[in-house]
């Protein structure tokens, strides 16, 4: 099928309605194979496509927060990573399935390279951050997240070959260590966390950096679709994270009495969003556009995190907490600012729909 052909199919995927009698199922996976064609049939993926799964990742991302902090008081941190990850990978691998082209075997290879990743994007990352979070409040845990793409930066000119950083990014590297180490001591002095809490969150953003780099400079969806790969990453990471709770004694934490309607609810979102969406969305990001495009999530997620940790938690929001999230996101800015940021998708979508819409009046 040529180029033009598979956007058009895959375009009448996104926008045109569908039967209210199609299985759910099914149209989720045809919905979200539909940006997997697109992706094939240009190099560019459109920009409206961006911008749409870059708001799904702050969303998801912004509210995973409070939704840790919830579903901790049913049972221990790995336990409740690895239980919302099986879900969500069963799930993403079940559309996978009933999408048409969309399932192929999954090799030896496949298997070894999914579970690596599975250890530092699942168990890692989202392991060490839900532990951390019994250490530590949403909120502080929201700013001390968003350095995540200073440690990107390095990694990517360290590792994936990218350019070094400039001035400017050198100065947001600085200001934003100066933010988390902070806000660090200051939570520290004030007894709301504590030294283990901060570590366990930097071993979260290192997981999840060193995975991202692994999957930029090592593609492992040549054979496999993004799809079936992401639901797989899930589904492996779940496992390792509930059989490591296992051994390190969570089933004693398990607490089913404590069950409401509040963390119930947070815990669903977070298998939908958190994982289903977020990682889907941000791993597609991941393998379309600059890193430094891919982790830009990090200047609203810590601002939603905040305002629900305050809003929906009654956690404290100090000024001190306003001063280290303001030199914490201003530094990101000055990190992932350049050719491929956001503001220059941004730009050059409003500017194209501008022009063809003067186009259009033109010729009427």
């Amino acid at each position: 099928m040529t180029q033009e052909g598979l956007r058009n199919r895959a375009f009448s995927f996104l926008y045109e309605k569908q039967p209210l009698r199609q299985n759910p199922a099914r149209l989720v996976a045809g919905n979200l194979q539909a940006l997997h064609i697109t992706m094939k049939a240009t190099n560019t993926p459109p920009t409206h496509v961006v911008l749409f799964v870059l708001f799904m990742v702050y969303i998801s991302w912004g509210t995973v927060y409070l939704g840790n902090k919830l579903s901790l008081e049913v049972a221990g941190p790995f336990v409740v990573c690895g239980v919302r990850n099986i879900l969500a990978g069963m799930l993403m691998l079940a559309c996978a399935r009933l999408s048409r082209g969309s399932w192929r075997r999954i090799s030896p290879r496949d298997w070894g390279m999914h579970s690596l990743l599975a250890v530092l994007l699942v168990v890692a990352s989202g392991g060490l951050l839900v532990l951390g979070q019994t250490m530590v409040t949403s909120v502080a845990t929201a700013v001390i997240m968003s350095s995540t793409p200073i440690f990107m930066l390095i990694g990517a000119f360290l590792f994936a070959g990218e350019k070094p950083p400039n001035l400017p990014q050198c100065i947001g590297m600085i200001t934003g260590a100066c933010g988390v180490i902070f806000l660090s001591w200051h939570e520290q002095s004030s007894g709301s966390a504590s030294i283990w809490g901060v570590i366990s969150l930097l071993g979260a953003v290192l997981g999840w950096v060193s995975g991202s780099l692994i999957m930029k400079k090592v593609p492992v969806t040549r054979e496999l679709s993004m799809l079936q790969s992401t639901g797989l990453i899930l589904f492996l990471g779940g496992v390792e994270s509930f059989l490591l709770g296992l051994l390190l004694g969570e089933a004693s934490t398990f607490h089913p009495e404590n069950i409401n309607a509040a963390n119930a609810a947070a815990f669903a979102w977070m298998v939908v969003g958190g994982s289903f969406i977020a990682y889907w969305s941000y791993l597609w990001l991941l393998a379309h556009v600059a890193v430094s495009l891919a982790v830009s999530y990090e200047y609203v997620v810590p601002v939603i995190g905040i305002f629900l940790g305050w809003a929906l938690a009654g956690e404290t929001v100090t000024t001190s907490t306003i001063a280290a999230c303001c030199v914490t996101i201003g530094s990101v800015f000055l990190v992932v600012r350049h050719r491929h940021s956001f503001r220059a998708y941004v730009r050059h979508y409003f500017v194209r729909r501008a022009s063809s819409a003067a186009k259009g009046r033109g010729q009427a």
